[in-house]
């Protein structure tokens, strides 16, 4: 059974640029230098990805 969209398809703007919605979105270790989540694809606030 497929979960309800909370958001509408025609202006969920997030599934449309990465094809899941924000809360399926796995995250790893925080950043050093901003202090934010890394994604799953390696991406934090301050785009250094703790390097």
């Amino acid at each position: 059974m497929e979960k309800k969209r909370e958001i509408p398809i025609e202006i969920d703007e997030h599934f449309k640029l990465f094809g899941k919605e924000p809360w399926e979105v796995d995250y790893g270790e925080k950043c050093v230098i901003c202090n934010v989540r890394i994604d799953e694809y390696g991406f934090c606030s301050c785009g250094s990805s703790g390097d």
